[in-house]
């Protein structure tokens, strides 16, 4: 979407996952790599330079260039527990069934957080036996993270398949996450507190609808990643509660960070060190944090679409127009002579 930056760039890197880990910390990062993906669509027509800056797409006869000062960061919650580790193949047993873009436009000090959901069916790059891209398959986005060693390629092959989603949009950085991570973030931040919008049953009888609670250890894990057996059972519910959990861990590590500041962000990054797997450097994590902490995060969306019952699995299915719309609002701005910048929403 833009050229590289200078090393001293400095990136928000941690905010939440979920259905196996969902956590808000502000956390300040250096820019070590930047990994752009680019891809023509045919409902977009787009038209590439020598020069990556330089890209233009057409939308109904109108000129449009990327945005500039935008970077992103998309946060991967993994269905495993223990220590990530590398598998032995270039295929492992771990899934993507949390997947949030956030993007940071740095103009207007802003980030919007996307919220896609993991069912999505879209084309999933499979890596061959010596770990090269031997081609695509149809499936959920979730199985992305399948292919790989488990951790960076994994994860860069996780950062392909949502970028060729998106439209090819670059994703400049990435950061991966499991289970065993929520409940001490959760608690790092003294509990997240939380009105219960879903019966859990057998599940949790700690959790109980229209109850307002806070959340601590395990059951704050049960609250975000449920699904069986709690209400409607289907991944959009789940994906509601998710939205309230980040907004609320949010405020709550935001008076965390406030109280303490390098201390808080030090112990954030250690809790969860073990249970992750980033591209990000962790330099002048103390530098940054005050200045990423004055972002406005505007409160996660999801992409529009609806579920269906598949053949084995549910599918979700998004509105193309609708995703179309989106990237194009956060991502691009009508060319020069049509060139009206306006701050996100």
């Amino acid at each position: 979407m833009k050229s590289m930056k200078s090393s001293t760039f400095k990136l928000l890197a941690a905010l939440f996952a979920s259905l196996a880990i969902l956590a808000l910390v502000f956390v300040g990062m250096r820019l070590i790599e930047k990994y752009a993906v680019r891809k023509a669509d045919a409902d977009i027509d787009t038209t590439h330079s020598s020069v990556d800056t330089d890209q233009t797409i057409y939308i109904d006869g109108k000129a449009y260039l990327p945005r500039e000062n935008v970077e992103t960061l998309l946060l991967i919650g993994l269905d495993s527990r223990g220590k990530l580790n590398s598998s032995v193949a270039y295929t492992n047993s771990q899934r993507a069934d949390f997947l949030t873009l956030f993007v940071f436009d740095e103009a207007y000090d802003v980030c919007q957080v996307i919220q896609i959901n993991r069912d999505t069916m879209a084309e999933i790059p499979v890596l061959g036996m010596t770990g090269e891209r031997a081609g695509t398959i149809t499936g959920q986005l979730a199985l992305a993270y399948t292919y790989g060693d488990g951790l960076t390629q994994s994860c860069r092959n996780t950062v392909h398949a949502v970028s060729d989603f998106l439209y090819g949009i670059e994703i400049d950085h990435y950061l991966a996450v499991n289970m065993d991570a929520v409940a001490k973030l959760n608690d790092l931040v003294g509990g997240v507190q939380v009105e219960v919008l879903d019966d859990f049953g057998d599940i949790d009888e700690t959790l109980v609808k229209g109850e307002t609670v806070l959340l601590k250890g395990e059951h704050a894990l049960n609250y975000v990643r449920g699904r069986t057996g709690v209400g409607d059972e289907t991944n959009i519910a789940r994906m509601a509660r998710q939205r309230q959990y980040l907004q609320a861990l949010g405020v709550a590590a935001r008076a965390a960070y406030a109280k303490s500041k390098d201390e808080f962000v030090l112990k954030a990054y250690g809790a969860i060190a073990d249970f992750m797997v980033t591209d990000c450097s962790v330099n002048a994590l103390s530098d940054t944090a005050e200045m990423i902490s004055s972002y406005r995060i505007n409160n996660a969306e999801p992409i529009e679409g609806k579920s269906v019952e598949g053949e084995q699995f549910m599918e979700f299915y998004p509105d193309t127009e609708a995703l179309k719309t989106l990237v194009v609002s956060l991502f691009y701005e009508p060319a020069a002579e049509e060139k009206t910048v306006v701050a996100p929403n």
